[in-house]
């Protein structure tokens, strides 16, 4: 019965032990965490992880003399709780911004409009050469290399965003002009 208690006991101060040591470094966690600015107010937390449609990674094409349109790309990110749709698309570079696709189409690559594309909860959406794309048309000047290029997308739950886009000659997976 003795042997019991002194085991007992040895259990106890090992748990009591791991315990202090526990909450030393979770204190010494959360001042070191304090002094670096993670600590937020409950309220400010919930102000930073507000669900929201992100716009992000855009580029456009830069264009050669007598191109008339371009285009962009991004990844759609809706990390909001609701399946979005792309309304409408805009730019102050071009007369007419729409959401356009590539596909074959006996057996040449050929571009269609798209009038409705849903992107869940969660998703990102890649517009990208050879997939989703922006198509900027009736360019009021040539998009120079380097240049920035603002486009808006206005979305199914009122969400409106706009991005820049850096303009460059060469984005990676597009080998064809439009």
């Amino acid at each position: 019965m003795e042997g019991g208690m002194i085991w007992y006991s040895s259990i106890k101060r090992t748990i009591i032990n791991t315990m202090m040591v526990l909450m030393v470094l979770l204190t010494a966690h959360s001042a070191t965490a304090a002094q670096n600015g993670h600590i937020y107010s409950h309220a400010h937390s919930k102000e930073q992880s507000k669900p929201e449609v992100q716009l992000l990674n855009a580029s456009a094409r830069a264009t050669k003399p007598g191109m008339s349109s371009s285009a962009a790309y991004m990844t759609i990110y809706n990390g909001t709780h609701e399946a979005i749709q792309i309304r409408s698309l805009s730019s102050p570079v071009a007369a007419k911004t729409e959401l356009h696709t590539t596909e074959m189409n006996n057996g040449m690559m050929k571009m269609r409009r798209v009038d409705n594309l849903t992107i869940k909860p969660g998703d990102k959406l890649e517009l990208k050469p050879g997939g989703y794309h922006v198509m900027l048309m009736g360019l009021k000047k040539p998009i120079a290399t380097n240049s920035e290029v603002p486009v808006t997308i206005t979305f199914s739950n009122g969400d409106k965003k706009t991005v820049v886009a850096h303009a460059t000659d060469e984005i990676k997976g597009q080998h064809m002009a439009h």
